[in-house]
């Protein structure tokens, strides 16, 4: 008679931790992204008095997950591409376009529900402590890698995500030379 309660029990704690498991696994995560192929209103423009080029995009950043989570501590750096970077000082500011850029600079922690989309502005300013044109040459592209740490129900997790920036389409070599 014990030896079949403890079967029926046992038998009992099996079936409901295999349905709360599948229950927990249907239930999904989030799946929080950078779409950074879906980059758009990319800009940059030079102006050769003051040394700088200002780059600027608008990145989604999308949760396709079936939960919602939250996205902290996102920067960015770009790509190192030898000793031209030494004669370079990069500013960059990321934020959510509806909200005003912070005097910190600090990215504000931001829930994203499931099935939605947030645009991000990206910034870049490169002022330069040599020629352009120099710059120029030596980094045709500058490429940008944005690095974000999401907290969701799987825990906390740090992702990456990469745009790039086209500095050799810049044509004109004047104040506000602009290319798209």
């Amino acid at each position: 008679m014990l030896t079949e309660f403890i079967v029926a029990a046992l038998a009992f704690a099996g079936t409901l931790t295999g349905a709360l498991a599948a229950y927990f696994w249907y239930q999904g995560d989030s799946e929080i992204l950078f779409e950074t192929d879906a980059v758009r209103d990319v800009s940059v423009v030079m102006n050769a008095a003051n040394r700088e080029i200002h780059c600027r995009c608008l990145i989604p950043l999308t949760n396709r997950g079936r939960q919602q989570g939250m996205v902290v501590n996102v920067f960015c750096q770009p790509m190192y591409y030898g000793k031209i970077m030494e004669k370079l000082e990069i500013l960059q500011r990321l934020r959510l376009l509806r909200e005003p850029m912070r005097e910190s600079g600090y990215w504000e922690a931001v829930i994203i529900k499931k099935n939605t989309s947030q645009l991000v502005e990206l910034e870049l300013t490169i002022r330069s402590h040599t020629d352009l044109n120099d710059v120029i040459r030596e980094i045709p592209w500058l490429t940008v890698i944005i690095h974000y740490q999401v907290v969701s129900k799987s825990g906390i997790r740090w992702h990456l995500a990469e745009t790039r920036f086209n500095l050799k389409k810049l044509q004109g070599k004047g104040d506000g030379a602009r290319c798209r």
